[in-house]
């Protein structure tokens, strides 16, 4: 009786009236939380360069050292749009909810994502695991690139996930080779992820050497303006964004340090921090590449220990909630961060055992996303948030392949 129970809800939780009722729900919490807040939001380098091209019309994070390439444009231009339309106090209300929006919109994509790929029952779990989730239920309310990023890579991945099970047709290739330009120019995290994933796509056979070819072409030319606009504008070549010695930098600094260990004094540091408040952000990366050199000279080690740091910052909790044991701290994320880790280990290590192609891509997807905060720093939760969606889904992939099929319980169609 109780199994014949269990059965009934979790086949009533696989079937889309019930997930649009809970997605419907979370939304309308999520709208009416901010309402209470009164809409504030947390916002940083993107709204100042938003706020500049709103009222001046120059892409500058600081209009007194005039253009910037501090962070990629696609986030920004989308900030501005609204500051343009609704004025920047008022736009706030309007990108909380579409926001709100982007994040009722992600889990309908995963669901899709994995009918694609033919374990519906996994979408949904994974679809829960997004909507029920502490961190990404808060993040919405942030002004961080992260929140476009999400819709923006996971419909690469929808679109992804078409071209495996149907093919590509001209114009889906055009738009795939779009996506992947402007998914690029949001967050340069997603280039080798993607890389992966296409040299995935061309030895499963799903697209051709030609096909492959064009999405390349048409991708770099797609992104080429904004490494058009960086030159004609600074007279140098920059790829992606300004800050690169900064952030290896500010992997150093004892205000992100776990393990204690001491890089640089904290007397050193707020030297190091008034002297670059004096320049532009490329004479500040002079500065903290000599800051980086003096350190490595001083220890060949440092870059090692770093990376081992920021790993645990990465996937367990930055400096800033290591040390915070508040009870929404406690289970909103450190538990919840180690529960996630244990299962995430304990599905890497079914896919091992039943599909090992499978089980290496995860595992260089996860290093995709892993490694360049090894170089650089750990320091926010959101940098983890641009990745944990693959986590849950991973888990939820192995829930739907050990737990739904051994019952035998499908979804319905």
């Amino acid at each position: 009786m109780k199994s014949t129970s269990v059965r009934q809800f979790i086949k009533k939780i696989l079937d889309w009236k019930f997930f649009l009722v809970c997605n419907v729900m979370i939304f309308i919490l999520k709208v009416v939380f901010s309402a209470k807040s009164g809409f504030k939001a947390e916002h940083f380098e993107d709204w100042s360069i938003a706020e500049n091209i709103a009222a001046y019309g120059k892409y500058a994070m600081n209009m007194r050292f005039d253009s910037s390439a501090y962070k990629l444009p696609v986030y920004p231009l989308f900030l501005s749009a609204y500051m343009k339309v609704f004025g920047t106090g008022p736009a706030t209300v309007w990108i909380i909810i579409t926001q709100h929006l982007f994040y009722f919109l992600i889990p309908v994509l995963l669901i899709g994502i994995f009918q694609n790929f033919r374990s519906k029952e996994a979408g949904f779990m994974a679809a829960y695991f997004f909507i029920f989730s502490p961190s990404y239920f808060y993040y919405s309310n942030i002004m961080e690139a992260t929140n476009i990023f999400l819709p923006l890579f996971i419909g690469w991945i929808y679109m992804y996930s078409v071209i495996w099970r149907k093919g590509v047709s001209n114009r889906g290739l055009i738009i795939f080779s779009m996506l992947t330009a402007i998914v690029a120019l949001t967050q340069v995290v997603a280039v080798p992820v993607m890389a992966l994933l296409g040299v995935v796509l061309l030895v499963s056979r799903k697209i051709s050497l030609p096909k492959i070819m064009v999405v390349v072409s048409l991708s770099a030319l797609c992104y080429a303006p904004w490494v058009i606009r960086n030159y004609i504008t600074f007279d140098t070549v920059i790829l992606s964004k300004s800050p690169v010695w900064q952030n290896m930098y500010l992997g150093y600094i004892p205000d992100y340090q776990i393990l204690d260990y001491s890089f640089v004094s904290e007397q050193h540091k707020k030297e190091t921090f008034a002297r670059i408040s004096q320049y532009n952000e490329f004479e500040d990366e002079g500065i903290y590449r000599s800051e980086v050199e003096k350190i490595i000279r001083k220890d060949h080690w440092a870059p090692v220990k770093k990376a081992v740091n920021n790993i645990i910052s990465l996937w367990f909790v930055p400096k800033k909630y290591f040390d915070d044991n508040s009870l929404s701290v406690v289970i909103g994320r450190k538990l919840y961060v180690m529960i996630l880790n244990i299962a995430l280990l304990i599905s890497l290590v079914y896919f091992f055992r039943r599909n090992r192609m499978l089980f290496f891509v995860l595992i260089l997807v996860f290093a995709g996303f892993t490694f360049p905060y090894l170089i650089g720093h750990a320091a926010n939760i959101r940098f983890k948030l641009d990745f944990e969606w693959v986590q849950t889904s991973v888990i939820a992939l192995w829930m739907g392949s050990y737990f739904l099929k051994s019952t035998q319980i499908k979804s319905a169609d």
